[in-house]
């Protein structure tokens, strides 16, 4: 199995960096969201699913993710620094904030529980897990996602 730095399109609209990738399979395929989550299981279905959620827009985000996610403006990045050139940047979990630098000292609170985090197309929220970003927060995001990607 390879594992990735970097997966998805190569000029995206929205870049969700992480700090470990997922296994790939042994084909030079294009990416195939179903196949990664069955490879890698419910810990990147998680995953996929918030993205989806957050990058669906109008679309069912099922569909988006199974279909879309990653074909057309998203990309994840395991890289240890951050592409500025992108129009939105999400930094997901706070070991992976501290891995990359950053701090919420810099940053301007989204919501009450100070759980999503703005500083100009920069993002830091919880890791895409549901239980640490749930609907709820996804809601919150979306809208300023739009603006920038």
């Amino acid at each position: 199995m390879v594992l990735p730095r970097y997966l998805g399109s190569p000029d995206p609209d929205l870049i969700l960096y992480l700090p470990n990738p997922p296994r790939l399979p042994a084909s030079d395929q294009p990416i195939n969201v179903p196949e990664l989550i069955a490879l890698n299981g419910n810990h990147w279905r998680k995953i996929f699913t918030i993205l989806a959620k957050l990058s669906a827009g109008q679309t069912d985000w099922k569909s988006y993710r199974d279909n879309h996610l990653l074909k057309r403006k998203e990309a994840i990045s395991f890289d240890d620094a951050l592409i500025p050139s992108c129009a939105a940047q999400i930094v997901a979990g706070k070991a992976n904030w501290m891995r990359l630098g950053l701090s919420t000292e810099d940053f301007c609170p989204l919501d009450e529980s100070q759980q999503l985090w703005q500083q100009q197309n920069l993002f830091l929220t919880p890791y895409f897990d549901y239980r640490q970003f749930p609907n709820a927060l996804v809601e919150q995001l979306k809208p300023y996602l739009v603006g920038q990607a």
